[in-house]
């Protein structure tokens, strides 16, 4: 999969505020960049505990914390970079072929996660050497 880190990046989203609070919307191919097949979250997260560490072969997904914050770091096979997630108005855009790692949970942590497709346990690449020789057969075929 020739996915990039630079296809991985924040993506703004409709944010309104007034007295009544606040308010926040999205989009399928909008600006969430496919059809929502799926939706999670994970709260109750302990602070020293990881999530993902792996990456898809199909699926795509936005990473939102609606509450509270966490880290996402994302691995292309070649590259790393680490997003900070705090804002309830942005979601962090996750391609397919995309390591990921989430960590450094807050206490009120709320990871809210949108994916493109329903959940196909064949999908999941969990082991670092398979999704780097993976990585490598996708990039450079023989």
């Amino acid at each position: 999969m020739t996915t990039r880190l630079k296809d991985c990046f924040l993506i703004p989203f409709f944010h309104q505020n007034s007295e009544k609070g606040d308010f926040v919307s999205a989009h399928s191919f909008q600006e969430i960049p496919f059809e929502v097949q799926r939706v999670y979250y994970l709260y109750d997260v302990k602070a020293d505990r990881k999530s993902g560490q792996h990456a898809n072969i199909q699926n795509q997904q936005v990473m939102v914390a609606v509450k509270g914050s966490f880290k996402v770091r994302l691995h292309d096979g070649q590259e790393t970079q680490t997003f900070n997630l705090d804002q309830a108005n942005e979601g962090l855009l996750v391609r397919e072929g995309i390591w990921r790692e989430v960590f450094d949970f807050s206490k009120d942590a709320i990871c809210l996660v949108l994916c493109s497709e329903k959940f196909e346990e064949g999908d999941y690449l969990k082991d670092w050497e398979v999704f780097m020789d993976w990585k490598l057969k996708n990039i450079y075929p023989a």
